[in-house]
């Protein structure tokens, strides 16, 4: 299953309910272009040197990607950065191609999966949602674990990262053009979950039938 979508659309929640629900493996592919990015700041390293930055997505282990650590606000900043050079991308997807293939199944969620990544998955939604009820989500998502945030921040931060995200010549956020749109604005996770297992069980029986 391919799921994309802007910052803090609620793709990440969603595939993980998803990848739950149907037993798969999931993998949130934005993490890994952040294990790069914090493997640079670690050492600190230029974020715009093509080897060097390469050469830190060669090493990543999806199996050992943690959220926590990765979620941090300077590493996402940076991650956006690495994310530009194209040596970076084809290596990281490359290992997200790998693990689509896992059995039984795999839900990955990102910015490309459904164009670049896994252009052939039975399976492609795009999440979206207004820039404002994402800065409103992201908010209160750092309020709820005692961080210090500014709504107004949030909303600029955001609206940056989708201009850079959709304006980059490599591997742009779109939707891909068989993807099902799933507008979240208006729904808490458990409305989106279940549209999107509708629309999900929906594929996999056409995609069922379309194999016998």
């Amino acid at each position: 299953m391919a799921i994309d979508g802007p910052a803090a659309s609620g793709k990440g929640t969603l595939a993980r309910r998803l990848a739950e629900y149907y037993g798969y493996h999931h993998l949130d592919t934005g993490l890994t272009y952040r294990a790069v990015a914090k493997a640079l700041l670690d050492q600190n390293m230029p974020l715009d040197d093509e080897f060097l930055a390469e050469k830190a997505a060669r090493s990543v282990d999806l199996s050992k990607l943690d959220r926590t650590v990765l979620s941090a606000h300077d590493v996402g900043e940076a991650a956006s950065k690495v994310a530009i050079i194209p040596a970076v991308r084809r290596t990281l997807v490359s290992a997200q191609q790998g693990f689509a293939l896992l059995s039984p199944g795999a839900v990955l969620d990102g910015r490309d999966i459904g164009t670049v990544v896994c252009p052939d998955a039975p399976v492609k939604l795009y999440i979206t949602a207004s820039p404002e009820a994402r800065a409103q989500r992201r908010h209160d998502e750092i309020k709820a674990s005692g961080g210090d945030a500014d709504y107004q921040d949030i909303l600029e931060d955001l609206t940056r990262r989708d201009a850079r995200d959709m304006g980059r010549t490599d591997s742009p956020l779109k939707p891909a053009a068989d993807a099902h749109l799933l507008d979240t604005t208006e729904m808490d996770i458990e409305t989106a979950f279940l549209n999107a297992k509708t629309l999900i069980d929906q594929a996999l029986a056409r995609e069922t039938r379309n194999t016998k």
